[in-house]
């Protein structure tokens, strides 16, 4: 398409949405939400059967300390050598002394080092078998993990790992995306950038053949605590 063609596909859209005409559409802003108001015994049931819908796994572990949650996350990943984990900070965890109870089992625990850019340092964090986050929401209505980066939490780890473990508590379940905006309107300016992970990564791009794990993660584990 030239660059005259271009323009000219834009004035025809310009001109026909001003004059664009929906039957019996309301020209008032509808009214405001209401939020919804569910059990996190039931919120965590619809979760946990969205995720599972989409190759995710929860692990329900209720009381669990930081020893039992990283045993299970070396159950993930037992032949891998050397065991290198994405981690971000203890703080931002709702357990204590995640990074020291993984380091016990084995695992080299590394970071981004954003002024490091030397092919070493890269080869290092892409040799990473798992990543490890906490999260800032669980939304039950799709399944979906809501993560904001920033400072102790690396992006990369939810990013480049081939599995990706999300520790929550369940005081962050939410029903759905517009309860999270309605409660969490910080999340907007909480980080360099907020996403919602919903599911193992996929594609079907290459002759519609779905696959797993081409742009992020192939496996997504929550532990909820």
């Amino acid at each position: 398409m030239t660059p005259e063609q271009r323009q000219l596909m834009r004035d025809r859209i310009g001109r026909a949405l001003k004059t664009a005409l929906l039957p019996g559409a309301s020209p008032q802003a509808p009214g405001g939400y209401r939020r919804t108001d569910l059990p996190p015994a039931d919120m965590l049931e619809r979760f946990t059967a969205e995720l599972s819908m989409l190759g995710g796994e929860v692990h329900d572990m209720p009381g669990a300390d930081a020893e039992a949650i990283a045993s299970l996350i070396a159950s993930l990943a037992p032949d891998a050598i050397p065991r290198r984990a994405l981690v971000w900070h203890d703080e931002h965890f709702p357990v204590t002394g995640l990074s020291s109870a993984l380091t016990a089992r084995g695992f080299q625990l590394i970071a981004p080092v954003p002024d490091d850019r030397t092919p070493a340092h890269r080869d290092r964090l892409a040799s990473a078998v798992v990543g490890i986050t906490a999260v800032d929401a669980l939304i039950a209505e799709t399944g979906s993990i809501g993560l904001a980066s920033g400072a102790g939490r690396s992006r990369l780890a939810s990013l480049l790992p081939p599995v990706h473990v999300a520790v929550a508590s369940r005081s962050q379940l939410i029903h759905s995306l517009p309860d999270l905006l309605l409660d969490r309107v910080d999340l907007a300016t909480a980080g360099s950038n907020f996403v919602c992970i919903t599911g193992p990564s996929r594609t079907a791009d290459i002759e519609h053949t779905l696959s797993r794990g081409v742009h992020g993660p192939g496996h997504v584990h929550v532990v909820v605590v």
